[in-house]
């Protein structure tokens, strides 16, 4: 397997990639950029309805929190010939800003369509990111022979609404953080009302045990009055 070299990208990528522009080939890669719709994780008990896309104007930006995960889209579409794997990846800037792509590293055989980047902001700061700013690479790379069975499944345009509803993939840590307080109340209202409830047992005891306590005293008493008189 070997890459394509970027005289190699220059003369293939024009028939592979909409919009294609020369300048975004830099050192055997190609720059994508981001499309017009971001998602940005909601909390797992936000309502369906509730949980919807950002749509981007030109070079309008949004920040991803800290915490949070995003699915971003290319204002690109790819296509991968049969004969040939890409590989993608965030951009050194953004990763080093904290911005990680925990999505697929590869493009299959035969992929054609928009890429969706599901990335996740491991930094202490807002990351903000802008619509056609170039966010991602792509490289290209022969295989020995066509595919047998190269990517059939039609592509991605949009980000899909199945993607935004899943459980799995909005567990941020702020969630986390704010499900860890709940807890702390919870466990701290319990107690209050554990030492409240063990306070009220022990008056309600007393309060039937000491006539007993009482009677069974003053009983001793008199025996030992009734001694002392014998003697």
């Amino acid at each position: 397997m070997s890459f394509w070299s970027s005289q190699t990208l220059s003369s293939h990528l024009p028939s592979l990639i909409e919009p294609f522009n020369d300048d975004q080939i830099q050192s055997a890669s190609y720059e994508l950029c981001l499309g017009e719709e971001v998602y940005i994780s909601a909390l797992p008990d936000t309502p369906p309805r509730e949980r919807k896309k950002i749509i981007l104007r030109e070079k309008e930006t949004v920040p991803i929190p800290p915490g949070q995960f995003a699915f971003l889209i290319t204002s690109e579409t790819i296509k991968v010939p049969n004969n040939a794997l890409a590989l993608i990846s965030m951009k050194f800037k953004q990763k080093s800003d904290g911005l990680i792509n925990v999505s697929g590293f590869h493009v299959d055989p035969g992929y054609s369509g928009k890429l969706i980047f599901a990335v996740y902001n491991a930094g202490p700061i807002n990351i903000q990111v802008a619509r056609g700013e170039r966010l991602f690479s792509i490289w290209y790379a022969d295989l020995d022979k066509d595919d047998e069975n190269p990517r059939k499944k039609i592509g991605y345009d949009s980000i899909p609404t199945d993607l935004m509803n899943r459980p799995d993939l909005v567990s941020s840590l702020p969630y986390l953080v704010k499900r860890l307080d709940e807890l702390e109340k919870k466990i701290e209202n319990y107690s209050v009302k554990q030492a409240f409830v063990f306070a009220i047992a022990i008056g309600v005891i007393l309060a039937f045990v000491k006539p007993i306590v009482d009677i069974f005293i003053q009983s001793l008493l008199n025996m030992v009055k009734s001694s002392l008189a014998i003697y």
